[in-house]
């Protein structure tokens, strides 16, 4: 019901209440029927729908099978091992996600909103979701209102609706207010409060219209109900990767089985190749690998005040083309700042402003309706309306004095600001003078002064100057008055105005520079007008004229065209927008193929940052609502965050990438040996539960080192990836061909020697078992960089990693020498000479890896 445009009678009958508040027993029947005044959301997940998630990935799916397989067979060490990475994996991704869960859950605000509401006559302070329609609430300022209302009383209101509208400038309020207008924009329903947003000064008294899902800000919330398509690059890629490990596992096992029965070998002989075949194809330790590089990276992210909701997040702000950032509170600081003084004569900074401009001071503080509370560390706190907090800021700036002197003024009378008269006005008494003091819109106040129409004219000039410029100008002027007993608005001197901006953090501009180098487009979405929206954006170097501005007239516009998504590729600044105009704006950029991560800390944000590819919220001045609906939550509501998120995400991919050549190039190899013995007829080169200790331990506890590598030099400096480039691109495949073919043919060829030479079987696979360990001790140190000479990458940041080969190295020495683990993994002890001649064969790798980037280069 729009009840902005009903009246205070018709409103009390609409809703069955009195002008002195429900009665108690009327209260409890509301409850009972309506319920809480409590927005819908979904319960927290539990610490055992976590560990469950864990196991919702297709590459676990393949591993518990392959663990079913090792079990038919009664190979229980091999599926005991596959069992034991499945459950680490999902031991570590439940302690970090249900761990950031609970970090989220503590930014919000754990104090209960408190309302003072009028029942049978009396004053009551309850809970907020106790509030019901009809309820009679009281307002006063710094009060979070916490349902919708229509006003019945109002005395100087001004809210900051903010948070609903994204306008940085106060909403002034008049109970008295009718339209008759429904679909009047929520800003100019001036008779009604809304949920979410705060009262800034004045005082108010009002009926309870809507609670819950009902008010403007649950209606908001239900665009959040709407399923959002976006996926984030790493699942889209690892769904990808597990389908075409499964084909090749498919086939391979088809044609094994093929070859087998021509060959008349015996089923059990054909499982146990299978078991092995996959075994050596599946890169069990790449679920792990994953993520530890996603939980490293959170680490780090969190230290920087950034904490993630959901770890593949994480590499989704990594790969991200676009930010979409709401203007108010996240790229500005969401608190008005006098950064000009501009006299009739001259152009002054607030840090140039001499002394002589004593009366300028005198009128930003006395003319004010602001309120301030003196701290005991020092300084005060300012209440009230932005602009006067404003003004005053101006004053204490240039001199705390004028704050706690204008105690010792008397005030004689006062004319209070009305929008419609567009300025105020005060006359103040000390040490037996008499002064007044007029603020407001520059043309109201040149009224008020003495001044000649050329003089008047050029004023305005210069306020149209600045106002195209972004700025909100007030003028200013004072007069002496001994012989006035109330405010007499003539005869004042013009003292000049002062320009007023919400001005932009100070990290602002170097993080989209930043963003912009790394070659991410940003966007900026405001409500304000287009004149502010484009000051803002110029200082901040999103946009450079209003060719790049969309005003509400030109997105209404492009809504009734059938909002096509190429209309937006120069557009980088959207003014005036609504929520569903905003959602609407990222899903089309989501079409132009772009990953969008979207920035916000209000309510008016929440829908766009659900149908983002990652939502960031802010954790200082986020609404609930945003902060639920996000991916990655910033505490400090600093935009600098991000580009450091995006950093970190772009580190997470490369060592995925990194940690899947290694395991994939090796598994590659193990593939390789497998399959020619299998086709010459040979005995297994290795057993399933050898191959297994290969990719888990060894492999295993080294690309997890190589998943915590630091980021390599110049990351921001390189063009975003496709967010639709696949894992294999033709670089990454050649490489794993390359190494992947020598590593399993060298050792086929070894394997075959050493049983032509009698060696027995088992201690050939023991030689081999070695070398293949040493294989991988040595491949890692390829797998740091794809392009990169190894001599030009530095080692110093990658001194565990090194700790950890040497480290592996010894454990499966040890392992060839303990009898327990002799009987496991059928080994036995080799000579040193052995073993420096498997090491030499093993550097032979990287000669032939280095040389293949020699290739690469020439032919570039």
């Amino acid at each position: 019901m729009d009840f902005h445009t009903k009246d205070i009678d018709n409103t009390l009958l609409a809703l069955d209440t009195h002008i002195s508040g429900l009665a108690q027993s009327e209260v409890s029947k509301r409850q009972e029927k309506y319920g809480l005044n409590i927005l819908p959301s979904k319960s927290d997940m539990t610490l055992l729908s976590h560990l469950l998630q864990q196991f919702k990935s297709p590459i676990i799916y393949i591993l518990l099978l392959a663990a079913f397989m090792a079990l038919t067979i009664a190979e229980y060490t091999d599926a005991g091992f596959i069992l034991m990475v499945l459950f680490l994996n999902a031991t570590i991704g439940t302690y970090q996600e249900y761990s950031a869960s609970q970090k989220a859950k503590l930014l919000q605000n754990l104090i209960k909103s408190k309302a003072m509401v009028l029942r049978d006559g009396i004053i009551h302070e309850i809970d907020s979701i106790d509030i019901v329609c009809g309820d009679m609430l009281i307002f006063e300022p710094g009060t979070k209102i916490a349902a919708d209302v229509r006003l019945t009383e109002t005395k100087n209101l001004m809210v900051d609706e903010s948070l609903l509208t994204g306008e940085s400038i106060d909403m002034y309020k008049d109970a008295n207010f009718m339209s008759d207008d429904s679909s009047l924009l929520l800003p100019e329903r001036k008779n009604m409060l809304f949920a979410g947003t705060y009262i800034s000064s004045g005082r108010g008294m009002g009926i309870v219209s809507a609670i819950g899902k009902y008010t403007e800000a649950g209606k908001i919330a239900q665009l959040l109900s709407k399923k959002s398509e976006a996926k984030i690059p790493l699942l889209e890629k690892m769904e990808k990767l597990s389908f075409t490990i499964s084909i090749v596992i498919g086939i391979m096992v088809l044609v094994l089985f093929a070859i087998g029965i021509l060959k008349g070998m015996s089923f059990y002989a054909l499982f146990l190749f299978s078991v092995a075949l996959a075994v050596s194809t599946i890169p069990e330790g790449l679920p792990v690998a994953i993520t530890v590089a996603l939980t490293s990276a959170s680490i780090a992210m969190s230290k920087r005040n950034v904490i993630v909701r959901k770890l593949a997040a994480i590499e989704g702000l990594g790969a991200c083309t676009l930010i979409a950032s709401d203007k108010t509170g996240t790229l500005t600081q969401n608190k008005l700042s006098v950064e000009y003084f501009i006299s009739p004569t001259q152009v002054y900074d607030t840090n140039t402003i001499s002394e002589a401009h004593d009366k300028v001071y005198l009128a930003s503080i006395l003319c004010n309706e602001m309120h301030y509370e003196e701290i005991k560390e020092g300084g005060v706190d300012f209440f009230g309306d932005q602009v006067d907090i404003a003004l005053a800021r101006f004053a204490a700036n240039a001199d705390e004095s004028y704050i706690t002197g204008s105690k010792s003024y008397r005030k004689i009378d006062e004319i209070p600001y009305e929008p419609i008269n567009r300025f105020s006005a005060v006359m103040m008494e000390r040490d037996e003078k008499v002064f007044q003091f007029s603020k407001g819109s520059p043309e109201t106040v040149l009224e008020h002064c003495d001044i000649t129409q050329e003089e008047k004219k050029s004023i305005l000039d210069d306020v149209d100057v600045w106002a195209l410029k972004g700025y909100r100008t007030i003028a200013l002027a004072y007069k002496e008055s001994e012989d006035d007993e109330k405010i007499n608005l003539n005869s004042f001197t013009y003292l000049g105005f002062v320009a007023i901006i919400d001005p932009v953090r100070v990290e602002s501009p170097d993080a989209i520079l930043k963003a912009q180098q790394a070659g991410i487009k940003v966007v900026m979405i405001t409500g304000d007008h287009p004149n502010t929206a484009l000051c803002i954006a110029q200082e901040l170097g999103i946009a450079s004229s209003d060719a790049g501005v969309m005003s509400e007239k030109e997105l209404a516009e492009w809504e009734r065209d059938g909002e096509s998504a190429e209309e937006l590729k120069e557009i980088s600044v959207f003014s005036r927008v609504t929520p569903e105009q905003k959602m609407k704006i990222v899903m089309a950029y989501q079409t132009l193929g772009h990953y969008v991560a979207v920035t916000g800390d209000g309510v008016n944000d929440a829908p766009a940052l659900r149908h983002a590819n990652i939502g960031v919220a802010m954790g200082e001045s986020g609404t609930d609502i945003a902060k639920a609906t996000s991916d990655i939550i910033l505490t400090d509501d600093n935009f600098s965050s991000i580009v450091n998120g995006i950093e970190e995400g772009r580190r997470a991919h490369d060592n995925i990438r990194k940690v899947i050549y290694l395991l994939i190039s090796t598994g590659f190899a193990e593939l390789v040996l497998v399959m020619l013995s299998f086709i010459t007829g040979m005995p297994l080169p290795l057993l399933p539960v050898q191959l297994l200790w290969l990719n888990l331990v060894t492999n295993g506890i080294e690309d997890v080192m190589l998943a915590l590598e630091k980021a390599e030099p110049g990351l921001l400096k390189r063009k975003p990836r496709s967010p639709k480039e696949p894992i294999f691109n033709p670089l990454m495949l050649r490489r794993i061909v390359v190494s992947g073919l020598y590593i399993g043919l060298v050792s086929f060829v070894l394997f075959y020697f050493l049983l032509q030479s009698g060696e027995s079987v088992e201690s050939a696979r023991n030689i081999i078992l070695l070398l293949m360990v040493l294989f991988e001790n040595v491949h890692i140190f390829n797998a740091r960089t794809e392009i990169n000479y190894l001599h030009l990458i530095g080692y110093k940041n990658s001194m565990f990693l090194i700790y950890w080969v040497i480290f592996t190295q010894l454990l499966h020495i040890s392992c060839m020498h303990i009898p327990f683990m002799q009987n496991i993994l059928s080994t036995q002890p080799v000579s040193f000479n052995i073993w420096l001649e498997l090491a030499v064969i093993a550097v032979g790798l990287v000669v032939v890896m280095e040389g293949d980037k020699w290739v690469m280069r020439r032919k570039i």
